[in-house]
């Protein structure tokens, strides 16, 4: 079966949440269940690639545009890529289904996952928030499949467009190797970064307002703390307001890009801050209950999905109640971090991920 990924910028990773998947799930794919795959990369991945034809048995094609910059054009291209090359088109993304007509006449299949809830992103124009209802509507109009990574993604877009059909596959993620490892590497990160083991809270998160990280400023001010906060994410303009209202014990370090860094980070941790609200299952959550942190999310429905035995707040006054607590008796959170953890082992497995697409596949293809 020929099978092409499209609409993530392309493998290796090097990016973010869709880049990761399509990595994990292609190569599998390939290598474990035989399928021929290719990723349409754009063109700032060809160049990062030197043009590389083949990635661990995935065949790579390139499109003449770059998604960040040109992104329907981006699309578009992809999906006449893959046009030749692939009997199923899965897009990361609901744009590629504004041309989901050229995949119906070519009678192939065309599988979309519409991420999560774009439109309501505040860093979107109002323009922008309502293009992206627009995205959703066509990716349940014109695809076969509309693919969610969570059931709450599902709910929305079944009671929203009532699309043909639709499943449900979550993303995975890894055991966290650097767990309780003490080593020269260890310290060394920890060291460059001025942490404690086991002595700062989390946040690992884009800048974004509806990722409630002046919630969770709020909450951490309110009480007198014995650990600082350390937030990871890029420094944009919303850093300049959530700096303002920070204080000396809370501390920016940007973003770190080195895989192996943030997972020392992230498995030294006390506990780990979650406050994204507009998404289905999010791959930082996951790396956080992979990395045996305490959990502690917004509380919506998103989040308890995945996170079911964790911690929740609605408010900073109740995150400043959990957070006090943490630093008063963290041990008594143990039964919670391995009952998450457990859930990664068990379920949100990149193995048992790939193999619930392998099914997915065979059952739609039309050559059967």
């Amino acid at each position: 079966m020929k099978i092409a990924l499209i609409g993530s910028r392309g493998i290796p990773a090097n990016y973010g949440g869709f880049e990761t998947f399509v990595d994990e799930l292609s190569k599998r794919l390939v290598n474990d269940f035989n399928h021929d795959v290719i990723v349409v990369c754009d063109n700032e991945q060809r160049e990062l690639n030197r043009g590389k034809e083949v990635l661990d048995g995935v065949k790579l094609i390139y499109s003449k545009y770059s998604k960040s910059k040109n992104a329907i054009l981006y699309y578009y291209d992809s999906i006449t890529l893959a046009l030749h090359h692939s009997d199923i088109i899965y897009s990361c993304g609901p744009a590629g289904a504004l041309f989901g007509y050229l995949v119906y006449r070519q009678d192939k299949i065309l599988i979309t996952n519409p991420d999560g809830l774009n439109y309501k992103r505040a860093k979107w124009s109002k323009i922008v928030q309502k293009a992206f209802k627009w995205f959703d509507y066509f990716a349940s109009k014109n695809s076969d499949l509309v693919l969610c990574d969570s059931y709450g993604i599902e709910k929305y877009i079944k009671d929203e467009y009532n699309p043909k059909a639709t499943a449900v596959i979550e993303y995975g993620a890894y055991p966290n190797q650097f767990i309780a490892v003490e080593n020269p590497k260890v310290e060394s990160v920890l060291n460059r970064y001025n942490l404690i083991p086991h002595k700062y809270h989390l946040v690992v998160s884009r800048l974004e307002p509806e990722n409630h990280l002046e919630m969770i400023i709020k909450g951490y001010k309110k009480s007198s703390r014995e650990y600082p906060l350390i937030i990871i994410g890029n420094k944009n303009k919303y850093y300049n307001k959530l700096k303002k209202i920070s204080n000396m014990s809370i501390l920016f370090l940007g973003g770190v890009y080195n895989s192996d860094e943030l997972s020392i980070i992230r498995a030294n941790a006390l506990d780990y801050l979650h406050g994204h609200s507009v998404g289905g299952t999010n791959p930082s959550l996951l790396e956080a209950m992979a990395s045996k942190n305490i959990t502690i999310c917004h509380d919506n429905n998103f989040n308890r999905e995945v996170a079911k035995d964790g911690l929740f707040f609605k408010n900073s006054d109740e995150l400043d109640m959990i957070l006090s607590k943490i630093e008063e008796q963290p041990n008594r959170y143990s039964n919670q971090i391995d009952e998450l953890y457990k859930r990664i082992v068990l379920y949100y497995n990149w193995g048992s991920i790939a193999k619930r697409y392998d099914k997915l596949f065979i059952s739609m293809s039309k050559n059967d």
